[in-house]
């Protein structure tokens, strides 16, 4: 799992300031927390830290830090998003090897707030949705593993269709990438 997200979701009941459960997906899904909810979603055996790498984290409550800290999941940075790094292609070659697939999970926080102005957790310095566009079209032609992409907390308010601009931007890139590898495969 690729998690992009200016907010790790790495809380559990005990390490949260705000007992809000959307920020746990994380935890609950490496089998830190809230085990019947984990259960239920059918995510059974919990993923292995191994097989999560986060990126564009900028914003951690301290407990959930310390957990985060202790933890073996791997991440890359902003500017790593940003510019497609060695160290994306790196994490990606590593979840490409040791997993069946990989899901895309991006959370709009993780994007510029001028992105997405009507977000209520929005964090400074993130990276644009062409940047992140240009990033998925290079995952989904380069990765056959590469199976799904998720968009969460696509905000209410939007003037100016701005996030859902960044939406349709990022899904388009994803797109292209589908196509590239499929025409590479001969389809």
């Amino acid at each position: 799992m690729l998690w992009l997200d200016a907010h790790p979701d790495f809380n559990t009941p005990e390490t949260t300031r705000s007992g809000s459960l959307g920020g746990m997906p994380v935890a609950v899904a490496t089998g830190r927390a809230l085990q019947r909810l984990r259960l239920d979603a059918h995510l059974d055996p919990p993923l292995a830290d191994t097989q999560v790498v986060m990126g564009g984290v900028r914003l951690t409550d301290p407990l959930e830090q310390a957990l985060l800290d202790s933890s073996r999941i791997q991440q890359v940075s902003v500017e790593d998003l940003r510019h497609a790094t060695p160290a994306v292609f790196a994490q990606l070659d590593r979840l490409s090897r040791e997993n069946d697939k990989i899901y895309v999970h991006i959370d709009m926080d993780v994007l510029d707030p001028r992105e997405v102005e009507g977000h209520q957790n929005k964090v400074p310095n993130g990276p644009s949705s062409e940047a992140l566009a240009r990033l998925f079209e290079m995952i989904f032609s380069r990765y056959p593993k590469a199976s799904a992409i998720a968009f969460a907390t696509i905000p209410a308010t939007d003037e100016g269709g701005l996030s859902l601009a960044a939406v349709n931007r990022m899904i388009e890139g994803a797109v292209r990438g589908v196509m590239a590898r499929e025409k590479a495969r001969g389809r």
